[in-house]
């Protein structure tokens, strides 16, 4: 018995351990490597392949305790990261494949680790943790929805000529169109001008404008939970 709740420690401060990767490579991803990444220099997908490895893997970790997702999971992560790697040896067309399959698996990702933060059982430390790596994962996951529209129409955006049109030439281009619309900031120097690029906007302005709100209400109905519970 006690072998098995040392275990359990151990499992439980590994995937704390894994949240706070995530939320580390998230942050990375989103505001250092556009900075420290010249849009120039070629490295920018390497770098992206790699922060989207770690993304994948440390987020897998995270959700390690809910077996029924984490086993398909992995498969899916195991996948994308070979494609995303695979993508170096293959031809120019394969980019939108590298786009979909991350997006898949970012989808998932976020699935599970919404239910993780909404759902019942989960400690107010991990739904934290979880809310805060979740707000940033949809706006990576709009990101990749904006590279395949890009990639399949060249004219979806205005605006793109000085970031660089190539997403293999400089790939945070997305992010930064992406959070600006997750936070309704709206710089208005990246416009979409096609129908799926606008109504993926809207989308991802009015989720940046529930989130915040659903996520206090959650955390705000806790208490009330608890003592439903004490009392049953």
């Amino acid at each position: 018995m006690p072998h098995s709740r040392r275990w359990l420690e151990h499992a439980a401060a590994l995937r704390l351990g894994s949240m706070t990767t995530l939320l580390f490579v998230l942050v990375l991803s989103v505001f250092v490597a556009p900075v420290a990444v010249p849009p120039d220099s070629g490295a920018g997908q390497i770098v992206e392949d790699i922060l989207i490895s770690l993304i994948l893997v440390s987020g897998a970790i995270a959700v390690s305790d809910r077996r029924l997702a984490f086993i398909p999971l992995t498969l899916v992560a195991v996948v994308v990261i070979a494609v995303r790697w695979a993508g170096w040896f293959l031809p120019s067309g394969s980019a939108e494949l590298r786009a979909v399959a991350l997006l898949f698996a970012l989808l998932m990702l976020a699935l599970v680790i919404s239910a993780k933060v909404f759902g019942k059982g989960a400690k107010v430390r991990d739904r934290l943790w979880g809310a805060i790596a979740l707000y940033m994962l949809l706006g990576i996951i709009w990101a990749a929805a904006y590279e395949i529209v890009g990639l399949r129409d060249s004219g979806a955006y205005t605006g793109l000529d000085g970031h660089g049109h190539s997403s293999r030439a400089y790939p945070w281009v997305w992010i930064y169109f992406s959070f600006s619309t997750l936070t309704t900031v709206g710089y208005g120097d990246i416009t979409p001008v096609a129908r799926v690029a606008r109504s993926l906007s809207n989308l991802e302005a009015l989720i940046g404008q529930l989130y915040p709100a659903i996520v206090l209400a959650r955390l705000v109905s806790l208490p009330a939970e608890d003592t439903k519970s004490d009392e049953e």
